[in-house]
């Protein structure tokens, strides 16, 4: 009963008139709060009949009084009716609004879109990512097109998303946009996380999409064995390769993701009281400080990049984009048969480096810059199967 609408119409007595008439008000309770309203009707006191919320029917103009009575409670309840198929925040306020006849704004998934995009606008640079805004602003492009061309519609009501909306949408980026799995399962993970917040500020009731299950995807691991990084490392190469060889191998043997190393200054070394050099940055993606100590390869990459100038990175600038270009040249130059991205020496580092040696996982989590231990354990898990291998072929 408490999320039900009560009516209730009463005689407002302190408001007699000077024709010893009293006013018919109407009140309305939902969720422990009440308003009050007057019908518009003066009686007198001795023609109403409280039991019934009525006028007697002896009265004149009763059938008029009481066909008013009735019109105004049928319309409250169709207005809590129609705010309830909308699943909107309903509040005393809104039903009233609602009856009366006021506008009252529809909540859309895209203006939904809009809220938290801007939000992450305003807060890029410290609470957020640009490459983060980017890929909400993607997405909602994303959703735009797949609702114009699924559906004819510019927008959706969030009233009207039900769970097979998300079955559509994951089709669509499958089939439309080639995405893959792993793709996919990011994407739907986002445009739940613009239902959630709808549901959060009490614009929608429920998550329509609180039943859907992203599909397991297994991503292949790709990183470098030992035997791979003897030969990168001894191939001899011409000049412009030579740069982005130790650009990549020093991430293999730091765990360091390409934003961190390309702003790598001799400000980020530190010794520690043994002697021992340190990385110590903040991790952008996570924004939690990583601390790694610089193992004696990595050390001697270090010293051959001439690393004293405090003001400039240690490393020359590249993209992204043409560093993985040259790794794809250098893994024909070096006969791997591996797609080498940037990406590979940080698996190289978390695998050849620290799971083949043994490294604990909270430890490797640590160095790695882990958000969750979680993360670090199921890469752990994908990658255990060739560990077993690689321990029983001492036996055989």
């Amino acid at each position: 009963m408490f999320n039900r609408l009560s009516i209730l119409f009463f005689l407002y007595r302190s408001k007699i008139n000077s024709r010893d008439e009293t006013p018919i008000y109407c009140r309305i309770t939902l969720k422990g709060k009440r308003k009050q309203f007057a019908c518009g009707i003066f009686i007198k006191e001795t023609d109403w009949i409280v039991k019934h919320s009525k006028v007697d029917e002896h009265v004149n103009d009763s059938k008029y009084i009481n066909d008013r009575i009735k019109s105004i409670r049928t319309g409250l309840m169709k207005s809590f009716a129609l705010l309830e198929k909308r699943h909107e925040h309903i509040g005393i306020q809104q039903v009233y609004e609602q009856f009366s006849g006021n506008t009252i704004e529809i909540k859309t998934l895209l203006k939904t879109f809009d809220y938290h995009v801007g939000q992450i606008g305003e807060l890029v640079g410290r609470d957020y990512s640009q490459a983060t805004y980017g890929k909400f602003v993607l997405i909602q492009k994303h959703v735009s097109e797949f609702l114009y061309k699924e559906y004819r519609m510019k927008d959706i009501s969030l009233a009207d998303l039900k769970l097979g909306f998300l079955q559509d949408f994951e089709h669509y980026l499958k089939t439309i946009k080639r995405h893959n799995q792993n793709t996919v399962n990011k994407t739907i993970e986002r445009v739940k996380k613009i239902v959630n917040i709808a549901v959060a500020h009490g614009w929608l009731a429920n998550d329509p999409f609180a039943l859907f299950r992203k599909k397991q995807y297994i991503k292949e691991v790709v990183f470098l064995d030992n035997n791979e990084l003897l030969l990168l490392e001894g191939k001899q190469l011409a000049d412009r390769l030579e740069g982005v060889r130790k650009f990549f191998l020093f991430s293999c043997y730091t765990g360091l993701a390409y934003h961190e190393l390309s702003t790598l200054t001799r400000s980020h070394l530190k010794k520690d009281k043994n002697g021992w050099l340190w990385i110590e940055m903040i991790r952008k993606k996570t924004k939690r400080p990583i601390s790694v100590p610089i193992i004696p390869k990595a050390m001697q990459i270090l010293k051959s990049c001439n690393y004293l100038p405090s003001a400039e990175t240690i490393f020359n600038p590249i993209s992204n984009q043409k560093l993985n270009a040259y790794l794809k040249e250098l893994a024909v130059e070096c006969a791997i048969n591996k797609h080498l991205t940037h990406h590979v020496a940080r698996k190289t580092f978390a695998t050849t480096v620290l799971l083949n040696n043994d490294i604990p996982v909270d430890v490797a989590s640590f160095l790695l810059g882990h958000s969750k231990v979680s993360t670090t354990e199921e890469f752990y898990a994908k990658v255990q199967k060739d560990r077993v291998v690689a321990h029983l072929s001492k036996f055989i």
